[in-house]
């Protein structure tokens, strides 16, 4: 079997860190695999934690940024200094069950032509997290958001067959290192969101493929750091990712029909919190306060 290194970004994850590492502890010793930490300038102490409880493990290394790098640009530092044929990039707010790792990597041994592969994302609660997506062009999100056809998008799938995607969120990604190499990395302009989205993308124009591994099981908290970072409307900082997603990869006129139809997504969830008062009690999407912000950030020049 290929070497094996699971990187991870670490920023303030004092809830969730030790939990997702020990997850992984006995699957990295039985597939002799090796965890870089790359700790983001915490200010919580969860990487001086995590250096107390798994130090001494021979699998477990912790590297230190002076600053906040954000994902992509602290995912290249790691990956620009790891040799090893497999790359396993994993969100610090995830659980690992036993024998999803080497599923994984199973699956980019199966399929030859796979750049990537990745697990289906529970909550929780056991339930099924939608992790399958088409790539975000604007006809696309009509797709996904139009009750007729919602059937027909990915995000909206069973989610039950293992199958190439699109893109896949990024919470659990096992790479190809050649692929990787491949597409140029990560494009460090993407801060937070899209980035993952992007680079599959890059993927996908490179032949490579994106296959999804329904037996891999991982439970993903969601959203830990950027609750900490953006409060509850973490949601709003999707905007900008797609915009400069359209603007790289988007055919003439993309970039206006997304905006265009944010635009109305967001005014239609306005009207059904003024109609249904007690919608914006449950979903903070359909307050006047979120919808105003989303189609402000919709049409900034981001």
């Amino acid at each position: 079997m290929s070497g094996i290194t699971v990187i991870t970004l670490n920023w303030n994850g004092t809830e969730v860190l030790s939990n997702m590492i020990n997850s992984l502890a006995p699957q990295l010793i039985e597939l002799q695999a090796r965890l870089i930490v790359l700790d983001n300038c915490s200010t919580d102490g969860s990487d001086r934690a995590a250096d107390e409880e798994f130090g001494g493990e021979s699998w477990f290394s912790l590297l230190r940024s002076e600053r906040n790098l954000g994902f992509a640009a602290g995912a290249n530092l790691v990956i620009n200094n790891c040799d090893d044929e497999i790359l396993v990039l994993v969100n610090n707010d995830t659980i690992f069950t036993p024998g999803s790792l080497k599923l994984l990597v199973d699956a980019l041994e199966r399929h030859p032509e796979a750049g990537m592969t990745g697990p289906r994302l529970l909550w929780p609660d056991g339930t099924l997290q939608p992790s399958m997506r088409d790539f975000p062009f604007p006809w696309k999100l009509i797709k996904e958001h139009l009750p007729f056809l919602k059937s027909k998008s990915a995000i909206h799938s069973l989610h039950l067959k293992e199958q190439k995607a699109d893109w896949l969120v990024g919470a659990v990604m096992a790479f190809r290192r050649k692929a990787l190499l491949d597409t140029g990395l990560f494009d460090e302009d993407y801060f937070f969101y899209h980035e993952e989205t992007d680079l599959q993308y890059k993927l996908n124009r490179s032949g490579w493929e994106v296959w999804f591994v329904p037996d891999a099981l991982v439970v993903h908290l969601e959203g830990v750091a950027a609750r900490q970072m953006f409060g509850q409307e973490t949601w709003l900082r999707y905007i900008p990712g797609k915009v400069r997603f359209l603007r790289k990869h988007g055919k003439y006129g993309a970039v206006t029909g997304f905006r265009l139809f944010m635009t109305l997504l967001h005014s239609c969830r306005l009207f059904a919190g003024l109609v249904q008062p007690g919608k914006r009690k449950h979903n903070i999407r359909c307050t006047v306060s979120y919808c105003r912000k989303a189609i402000r950030l919709t049409w900034k020049n981001n």
